[in-house]
């Protein structure tokens, strides 16, 4: 009896240890879960520190979201329309037409690029490149809308693209998709595209050169000397067959000052209205660097010593002295490297495709030789791309927050049907090990991402627009004939009203609306949608917008506000009459609400509404 009795104590014992382990260690998950989700809390009210500017892939357009929060703020329409934001809808806006003229009105976004001054983030502008089109676009960060569009001739994939440092001098942008060298299909020679200068200010392509092979990522020396590219495929072949006969493919440094001369002697060919540099002729412009094949990222780290090329097809980075050119070391990091990023430690961060990890290595053992330069690793989820620290690309990284940029989501999320969501994680990176904070979904498909501290930028935002020229004032808004088939418009609006808030037109009439919200109180955007016209605008407080419509079928059409602004919301509207086309009606009076029929008085036979 005694002796059931000690075994049952025993197995008590066990059960307690076994059970005390268990609940420790869920414990222990809870609290470290628990100590995560505090550091990316952002309380309701709070502002998060950073902002981070997310390529939006073939969603065209740049997602703006809080670091570490990772809350979504803002998407910027690009170079795809924007019904929420009234972008590029209607054939006659001026933004569609500038779609229109420099590739269509859809792009492939993928490297977002902030302005430096003195090799850090200044918060005026951010450019993103257009794959799909060899477009450029550059987003004013004082109002976070898009204010320049350019086609870039004689290059045809615009790939990777970074600003010089260190005060933004060019933006670089790199031809990915080679072409024969003078365009035509008929040219037998080797297919070759360029990297293009583009004027930060002007937004003018200012000269080009030609690079062998395909040009994929770029960044730029600290002290404005080189801009550097991977290239793969010097093999110049047309399929992936023939893209990896060589063993190895090449880092490209062109030498900035180097080429400004040759520009300035006359040394370039001009086509389609740029100069082209091409590198048999001008020695010294260009370097290619041995690399291994089929590299993918280029980073210069925050001091400017080194500039990194990533392997992809092998397990290493590539080292090479900025200033010799030579490649002083070639570390193994893991499998599938793409992409490296820095903190403000001496430490490198490089994305593992294959391994679905991030591998943290400390610089300056890697060039020493030193066995233990691997300082950490840490798994994502999946197939990571691109990787950003906040600050990496500049000269001052932060070494607090890191973002994975991931390809797959696998099960991370609800389901949603087979297009599942892209899938973001934040890494602790501000201690010796990483520690994984937080993912969020975003919709297609991010690819980099670049951060600027909210202390920097936020004061530089405006929440009501300055006074445009043809804004239309309170009190002075018109309906004009200005011919017998044209009108235009110039209305008003402000809680919750529009004026005039009825007008009247006739069959085959264009009319041109100026709109303007005459709000001074910030928030208080005013939409106008006109059914049935494929007519969306919204109107930050201040903004101005002219656009030229055709007037439709007979009928009344009521517009009204699509953004919601005041108890009375619902009942901002007008109607605008579309009389038939042998209608007697010439103009509406409307500060009378009277219709006016035959000869007005005093009012020529083209007519004039006031």
């Amino acid at each position: 009896m005694k002796r059931n009795s000690f075994i049952v104590i025993i197995i008590v014992l066990v059960l307690a240890g076994l059970l005390g382990m268990w609940t420790g260690k869920f414990g222990a998950a809870r609290s470290a879960r628990a100590a995560a989700a505090e550091q990316v809390y952002v309380a309701p009210g709070e502002h998060d520190k950073y902002y981070g500017f997310l390529s939006g892939g073939q969603s065209g357009s740049v997602f703006v979201v809080g670091i570490p929060s990772g809350r979504l703020l803002r998407e910027v329409p690009v170079f795809e329309p924007r019904a929420a934001y009234g972008y590029a809808l209607h054939a006659n806006d001026p933004q569609r037409q500038l779609l229109d003229r420099t590739g269509g009105a859809w792009g492939d976004t993928h490297h977002p690029v902030l302005s430096e001054k003195g090799g850090l983030y200044d918060g005026r502008f951010l450019w993103v490149n257009d794959l799909a089109n060899g477009r450029l676009a550059r987003i004013r960060l004082d109002y976070f809308e898009t204010d320049s569009i350019i086609k870039i001739p004689n290059l045809q994939g615009a790939h990777g693209i970074a600003a010089v440092s260190p005060d933004t001098k060019y933006i670089v942008v790199n031809g990915e998709f080679e072409q024969p060298a003078d365009g035509l299909v008929t040219n037998p020679a080797p297919y070759t595209s360029v990297v293009a200068f583009v004027d930060a200010v002007s937004m003018e392509v200012k000269f080009e050169v030609e690079v062998p092979g395909n040009i994929d990522i770029a960044d730029t020396s600290k002290d404005g000397r080189h801009a550097f590219s991977t290239i793969y495929n010097l093999e110049q072949g047309r399929d992936m067959g023939s893209m990896i006969q060589f063993d190895r493919d090449a880092l490209a440094a062109i030498d900035i000052p180097a080429a400004e001369a040759a520009v300035a002697a006359g040394k370039g060919r001009v086509r389609n209205g740029v100069p082209i540099l091409f590198p048999d002729e001008n020695p010294g412009v260009l370097t290619l660097v041995p690399v291994p094949k089929n590299p993918h990222g280029v980073n210069v780290t925050p001091d400017g010593r080194y500039v990194m090329a990533s392997g992809k097809l092998s397990p290493t980075v590539t080292i090479v002295d900025t200033k010799t050119l030579k490649i002083v070391a070639e570390p193994e990091v893991g499998l599938g490297p793409l992409h490296t990023t820095f903190d403000n430690r001496g430490n490198a961060y490089t994305s593992l495709f294959l391994d679905s990890q991030v591998v943290k290595w400390n610089i300056d053992k890697a060039v020493s030789g030193a066995a233990d330069y691997i300082v950490d690793r840490i798994n994502v989820h999946y197939n990571i791309g691109h990787l950003q620290a906040v600050g990496g690309e500049s000269m001052a990284p932060t070494g607090d927050y890191l973002l994975a940029l991931n390809k797959l989501s696998k099960d991370q999320y609800l389901p949603v049907g087979p297009d599942l969501p892209e899938n973001q994680e934040i890494i602790d990176i501000s201690g010796e090990k990483m520690k994984m904070l937080a993912s969020f979904p975003t919709p297609p498909e991010p690819h980099d991402a670049v951060f600027c501290p909210a202390k920097i930028l936020a004061p530089k935002v405006k929440q009501v627009y300055a006074t445009a020229g043809n804004a239309v004032e309170a009190g002075k808004e018109s309906v004009v004939r200005t011919g017998p088939d044209t009108v235009t418009v110039r209305m008003s609006m402000i809680r919750s009203a529009y004026t005039p808030d009825h007008f009247e037109v006739r069959e085959g009439d264009t009319i041109t609306f100026t709109l303007t919200n005459v709000e001074t109180i910030r928030d208080m955007i005013h939409g106008f949608a006109l059914p049935d016209h494929n007519l969306h605008v919204a109107l930050p407080p201040g903004a101005t917008k002219t656009i030229t419509i055709e007037a439709g079928k007979p009928g009344v059409y009521w517009y009204y506000c699509t953004n919601f602004c005041s108890a009375l919301h619902l009942e901002m509207r007008g109607r605008m009459v579309v009389q038939p086309k042998d209608s007697t009606i010439t103009l509406s009076d409307w500060k009378s609400g009277q219709n006016v029929t035959g000869p007005v008085p005093g009012v020529p036979s083209t007519g004039a509404q006031q």
